[in-house]
């Protein structure tokens, strides 16, 4: 049921909520590992869905670390005008190199005016006690942070990444006329991870393999209600499509754009795309999904019924 792309909605305004919750009694795929699912696990429980989550990718340190090393010594001396952090993992990743040097990291960044792409971020930043000078608006992805940069100097910048990161931040930058510094901080694969980034406590979740998920999905086609997964980044839209899809049997959910247009480019466009990357907005992606879904069947039933 992913071919309906290009009319898809984008989630806004909450829709109205029946007794029990919106998403009462819907099964959720959420492609997160257990650590970090648990605020967006727990809003679409509050509105009734049942929630499995399954992991698809996972953190670590990346092979060559000097690149990163050297830029956090060259920002703990001054060295930039502004550090960019893209995601909570990034500032994880750089905690760990900081506490390699014997420096905090909020030490090491003083002096320095600090950039988050999102709110998620700015959290994990202000849990460091690292103070965010800029954050995007709406749009909070690295298009956003490029779209509305607030100063208009040049100078040097910052920018840890993934090491798959889209250049197109990089370039945007350098384009306005930055000297950007980007460094591949931690790098994305395939979960479990050897050696994770964050090795996250155990908890009471009902956690999918792909063959699970391939199984549990397999009985939606055989006349089992239809399901929603959530696709939460553009690595894992493409280790969804590679490894879990079954054609026809699920709703997908994009949590933003970028992840949006990487299902697009697999030929599997979302049914539904968060208006922001929050519980609250990745939920009413997920309504907006379940319900265009099912006013398109009750179209369907009644143009059979009245020809």
């Amino acid at each position: 049921m992913n071919g309906e792309g290009s009319s898809a909605p984008r989630s806004g305004d909450r829709l109205s909520s029946g007794a029990g919750g919106a998403l009462s009694g819907a099964e959720v795929v959420l492609l997160r590992t257990p650590g970090r699912a648990g605020p967006m696990a727990a809003e679409l429980r509050a509105r009734g869905a049942r929630v499995q989550l399954l992991p698809l990718i996972d953190f670590q340190l990346p092979e060559d670390t000097a690149p990163v090393s050297s830029g956090l010594l060259d920002l703990g001396a001054g060295g930039f005008d502004w550090i960019i952090f893209t995601s909570a993992t990034t500032v994880q990743a750089l905690k760990h190199f900081a506490s390699a040097t014997g420096t905090p990291l909020s030490a090491l960044v003083a002096g320095t005016r600090v950039a988050a792409v999102g709110a998620a971020t700015g959290r994990a930043l202000a849990a460091a006690g690292i103070d965010v000078s800029f954050m995007p608006g709406a749009d909070q992805s690295a298009r956003g942070l490029a779209a509305s940069w607030p100063d208009a100097g040049s100078g040097r910048i910052f920018l840890p990444q993934a090491d798959i990161a889209d250049p197109f931040l990089r370039n945007a930058l350098s384009s306005a006329g930055w000297k950007v510094t980007a460094v591949a901080a931690y790098e994305t694969v395939d979960y479990p991870a050897a050696v994770p980034l964050v090795r996250e406590e155990p908890a009471e979740e009902e956690v999918l393999t792909p063959a699970d998920y391939r199984a549990f999905a397999a009985g939606s086609s055989q006349g089992n209600p239809i399901h929603a997964v959530v696709v939460t980044s553009p690595s894992t839209a493409r280790r969804f499509v590679r490894d879990c899809l079954v054609p026809g049997t699920a709703l997908l959910a994009a949590i933003g754009d970028p992840t949006t247009q990487a299902l697009g480019r697999l030929g599997h466009p979302p049914a539904a795309t968060a208006a922001s990357p929050t519980p609250d907005g990745m939920a009413d992606a997920v309504e907006a999904a379940l319900a265009a879904h099912q006013n398109s069947r009750s179209t369907e039933t009644e143009g059979r019924t009245h020809p």
